[in-house]
Parts: structure tokens; sequence; C-alpha cells
């Protein structure tokens, strides 16, 4: 094994220890499942005016209903982003350490020639 190769596995290793110590975030809880009652079809333009003011209080109460889940449903997802990016930050650092240790010892190899 030539010392690059040595080098190389040295940091490597290094690397890999570093990276089984951590523990990764726990998953995202999963969503919540939209349980919004749909309301009944369009009574229709002969209906009296109490079954169309009915329709639109049904319409009315599943857009809030709707409303409030799309909102659950963001929060899950920026929840997801945070958790994406810390994961993507971490293994940036990683690199970026991995690249450090394997100049270090690529300037100590040289030096030793």
């Amino acid at each position: 094994m030539s010392v690059k190769q040595l080098v190389l596995a040295l940091a490597a290793a290094c690397v890999a220890g570093s990276t089984l110590a951590q523990t990764p975030p726990a998953p995202p809880a999963a969503p919540p499942v939209a349980d919004c009652e749909k309301p009944a079809p369009h009574p229709g333009r002969l209906a009296s005016d109490q079954r169309i003011k009915g329709w639109n209080r049904e319409v009315a109460a599943w857009q809030e209903c709707m409303k409030k889940y799309v909102t659950e449903i963001q929060a899950a997802a920026d929840e997801a982003v945070k958790i994406a990016n810390a994961a993507v930050a971490r293994s940036n650092a990683a690199v970026n350490g991995y690249n450090a240790v394997v100049k270090e010892m690529q300037a100590q190899v040289e030096a030793a020639r």
C-alpha cells in the first residue's frame, strides 16, 4: 500500500467514525389526514333559498376545514425542510472536514519526501 493510499484510508476512517457517532434526527410525524366532509352537490338554481343558504354554510365549513388541513400540512413540510437543510449542512461539514484532513495528510507526505 502506498503512502498516499494509506493517508486516504486513514482520512476515510476518521470521517466514517465521526459520521457513525452522529444520531440521525427522528423522521417527521406523518401529516394529518383531511377528514373534511365535502359539501353535497349544488342544489341547483330552482332550490329554495333555505336550501341554497344551507349549502353555502356546508361549503364555508368545508373551506375552513381544508384551510386548517393545508396549514397543518405546510407546517409539517416546513419542519421536514428544516431537517433536510440541517442534514445537508452536516454532510457539507463532514466533507469539508474530510477534505481538510486529506489536504493536511498530503502536505505531510509531500514534506516527508
